[in-house]
């Protein structure tokens, strides 16, 4: 890779890192169905000029990822982060990586070897040591968590069958079929949540929701360029960064602080994940990533 990729990777998982802290904001403004309705209605506003129609029976198909990558996971994930810190949350996803390892051999009958094995033990080893501190009180937004990273490694499954998807059709269908669903979940749950836009920071609302339907999504499709221009286990290999980089920000940005059960079971489990994403690198198997958080 030039040292121009290497940056521009770099820069796409700084921004990841950095939509954990606007979620938090965001959030922090207004309860997390409204909020993500309000994400969901504007990324879908923003791409739809550029959506491509890629035949009614693609489009069904990339709508029902979009169900579980969009309204279930990220719904869930806001859900989560108006809980637990940020710190935690990026954490406990990580399982998205061990449940996709999982489900690819339940479902793809996909092997597991010894050392894939061995960092299931150590990912799954970190997240009970990471559920065992401070947060244990919270169990219920751990929970969340956890269902969150599930429904986003079901979406891998099922992404496999999608090649080649135009990036604003697929960001554009994502986000419009998600929307309904929240909508429909934040006037059942959060009902009076809609009467608290008039006192609510806009400042804040709009920053999030730029950073989120612009920044972020724009970045997913600098990352299939960085992709398809470089070899994929290169390119791949800096996704070990992102938490990292999200508590980092989240200690700065936030001023969260990291008891010892996050940092040891944090450890354990992005060494684990790591061993994972390695394999799947030299088996060249898909390393998944959720492509529109």
């Amino acid at each position: 890779m030039t040292l121009r990729d290497i940056s521009l990777t770099l820069l796409c998982i700084l921004i990841w890192g950095g939509n954990f802290i606007a979620i938090k904001l965001g959030v922090g403004e207004l309860p997390p169905l409204v909020m993500i309705t309000l994400r969901f209605l504007t990324t879908s506003l923003v791409f739809l000029p550029f959506i491509k129609w890629p035949g009614k029976e693609r489009f069904w198909k990339i709508a029902e990822v979009g169900l579980w990558m969009g309204a279930i996971h990220q719904g869930l994930l806001f859900v989560a982060l108006g809980i637990l810190d940020a710190s935690t949350v990026v954490i406990l996803l990580q399982a998205q990586i061990m449940f996709a390892a999982l489900l690819g051999w339940l479902i793809l009958k996909e092997t597991i070897h010894w050392r894939t094995g061995f960092g299931l033990l150590l990912g799954f080893s970190g997240l009970l040591v990471v559920l065992g501190g401070p947060d244990s009180q919270n169990l219920g937004g751990c929970l969340i968590t956890l269902l969150s990273a599930l429904a986003i490694a079901i979406s891998y499954i099922r992404m496999r069958q999608l090649q080649d998807v135009h990036a604003p059709t697929f960001i554009a269908i994502i986000n419009g079929a998600s929307l309904p669903l929240v909508f429909l979940a934040s006037l059942i749950m959060t009902p009076q949540g809609w009467g608290l836009l008039p006192q609510a920071n806009w400042a804040i609302i709009i920053s999030v929701l730029a950073f989120q339907a612009l920044i972020v999504s724009l970045s997913h499709v600098l990352w299939q360029t960085l992709l398809a221009r470089n070899a994929v286990a290169k390119v791949t290999c800096f996704i070990l960064f992102l938490p990292l980089v999200t508590i980092a920000l989240s200690v700065l940005l936030l001023g969260e602080t990291l008891p010892a059960s996050l940092l040891w079971g944090g450890a354990l489990t992005v060494v684990g994940v790591g061993i994972i994403t390695l394999r799947k690198i030299q088996k060249k198997l898909p390393v998944e990533l959720d492509p529109v958080a």
